[in-house]
């Protein structure tokens, strides 16, 4: 493959997964969706093929050398796919800018759709892991979906809320929940960054911290909005 070649597929690669990771967030956050705390398997997101490649996962999963190769062709199969997959959005993604809102949401969904499918094969191709591996790995999953920050995580997933018999009214409740804790979660990021500016200052000579307030200006407050890690931008602080 050539080294053109290869840029484009990064290109797309960081693309596809922003189309997918903006909408992704935006579903964490009102308790849609089935990831928190990353994009689709494969772009660092939260899944099992992902999660099995760090290693302080496989230290807990215990993994055999012969489990780790098997590992490492999964990757590479999931890898000539995902590429598979990007090359056949990629006259759709080039024309992009032309194209009206409907058919830019359409092609998100089709994104979405596509690496959906992707991230099931990736998931059926762990036959190599023992039953107990398979059941400590869908859990270690869980806890990492958990540390997304503002988001209902897999509480907000159907196939969780299948499990735990979840109704209506406790979806509405959890998601309402959610939005409340991740503002809530914003603004005490926001103080501690405050207090850390604060610290940093004190490090400064008098003279100094007054030529850089002057550098900073005013302060100006940013407009909160979702993160790629689906919980909520905290607002924007000056010392």
């Amino acid at each position: 493959m050539s080294a053109n070649r290869n840029r484009w597929l990064l290109l797309m690669s960081i693309a596809l997964s922003l189309v997918v990771g903006v909408s992704n967030a935006q579903q964490r956050l009102e308790g849609r969706g089935r990831l928190a705390g990353g994009g689709p398997s494969g772009f660092g997101g939260g899944g099992p093929l992902d999660l099995l490649q760090r290693s302080d996962v496989q230290s807990e999963l215990e993994l055999l050398d012969e489990q780790k190769a098997a590992l490492s062709k999964s990757v590479t199969k999931f890898n000539e796919r995902r590429r598979e997959v990007l090359m056949g959005f990629a006259d759709q993604f080039r024309n992009r800018d032309a194209a009206s809102v409907a058919d830019r949401e359409a092609l998100r969904d089709q994104v979405q759709e596509a690496f959906r499918t992707l991230n099931k094969e990736g998931e059926e191709g762990l036959t190599f892991l023992l039953p107990h591996q398979r059941r400590r790995l869908s859990q270690l999953e869980l806890q990492f979906r958990m540390r997304g920050a503002g988001g209902l995580g897999p509480l907000g997933s159907n196939e969780v809320g299948e499990q735990l018999s979840v109704t209506d009214e406790q979806r509405e409740a959890l998601r309402t929940k959610a939005i409340e804790l991740g503002q809530e979660f914003g603004k005490k990021v926001a103080e501690l960054r405050r207090e850390m500016q604060v610290k940093l200052l004190a490090e400064l000579k008098p003279d100094q911290r007054m030529k850089f307030r002057e550098m900073l200006g005013d302060p100006f407050e940013f407009q909160d909005r979702p993160s790629s890690s689906g919980g909520e931008r905290e607002n924007g602080s000056e010392p």
